[in-house]
């Protein structure tokens, strides 16, 4: 049985994660049965984002469900995401199709926890099914009608931008937004720096877009990579974070590298390899030394804060 804590958790973990990438079941779904996706500083306890078995997710026993994963495939509903910056992962509205068939025994249950979402004002989650293999997290969506089709309207919902949500079993849990009725000062202040933040690098993954077409190091499609600021967004002063040369389009297994500082880059773009990360590691990230970047001018200065600060040599 889900506990409201670790319901809760899951939610917080879609928003804070949106427009992340995902490659594989392990950080959907987990390893295997026996191993789920490890707790972390979202979810208290191991758990499941999604079964990756069908679009609607309701876990066992519960009477709402969790997520739903969209496809834009004609062999599964169709067109089921309207968007409204695709490049940035954002959807306008999210058309939720029932299970068609009549001998689906989860039908009626899918369609009985979706209304439950729907007059409790519950959020869920939403991926967005890219390819095979790969899920995009879109963040959180509410379910604002069931239309006469039997379809479900999900609109975008963001716990960090409803400072007093409807789901009132959130609001407890936002570490005291509201406090006997008065606005902690403190609290929203770091909300809204956390969404000047997120618009800001939504903007630059914009910038970074019209610059580069797949991942700088291995070449992974655009829409499958990560805006990866060289010197970090809290390093940088406004100028610096939307600057498109302190900036590098990577695939998300480069991306965790280089913002671990396993990776950085020479004045010339070759790549540096840090002493911690061992061949076989280096095999399973297809890294090897020689490796280059396209480095202008001004992307120096930026890289050069990123070998001196953030690279374990």
């Amino acid at each position: 049985m889900l506990s409201e804590s670790v319901h809760q958790g899951i939610l917080r973990k879609f928003d804070a994660l949106k427009g992340e990438t995902l490659v594989g079941k392990i950080p959907i779904k987990g390893a295997s049965k026996e191993q789920r996706v490890p707790a972390d500083q979202f979810v208290e306890e191991d758990h499941i984002l999604h079964d990756l078995i069908r679009g609607f997710y309701k876990p066992a026993g519960m009477n709402f469900l969790i997520s739903y994963q969209g496809t834009e495939s004609d062999d599964n509903y169709g067109q089921q995401i309207i968007w409204k910056d695709k490049a940035l992962h954002e959807f306008e509205v999210i058309e939720m199709r029932p299970p068609s068939s009549p001998k689906d025994n989860r039908k009626k249950s899918d369609i009985a926890a979706a209304r439950f979402n729907l007059h409790n004002q519950i959020p869920i989650g939403i991926l967005h099914k890219a390819k095979k293999g790969i899920n995009v997290v879109l963040g959180l969506g509410m379910i604002v009608e069931e239309n006469s089709q039997g379809i479900f309207i999900v609109k975008p919902y963001s716990l960090t931008l409803e400072l007093l949500p409807k789901f009132k079993t959130l609001v407890k849990d936002l570490s005291g937004v509201i406090n006997d009725g008065e606005i902690n000062e403190e609290l929203v202040t770091e909300v809204l720096k956390e969404i000047k933040q997120r618009k800001g690098q939504a903007k630059f993954r914009k910038l970074l877009l019209s610059k580069y077409k797949s991942c700088a190091i291995c070449g992974v499609e655009a829409d499958y990579s990560r805006a990866s600021h060289i010197k970090p967004w809290s390093a940088s002063n406004d100028h610096e974070r939307l600057d498109i040369n302190n900036g590098l389009l990577l695939c998300p297994n480069h991306d965790y590298l280089f913002d671990k500082g396993m990776i950085t880059f020479k004045e010339n773009g070759e790549i540096l390899i840090s002493r911690n990360l061992h061949s076989y590691q280096q095999m399973s990230f297809n890294i090897n030394g020689r490796l280059k970047i396209k480095m202008t001018t001004k992307m120096i200065q930026y890289m050069e804060h990123h070998r001196d600060i953030i690279f374990k040599k």
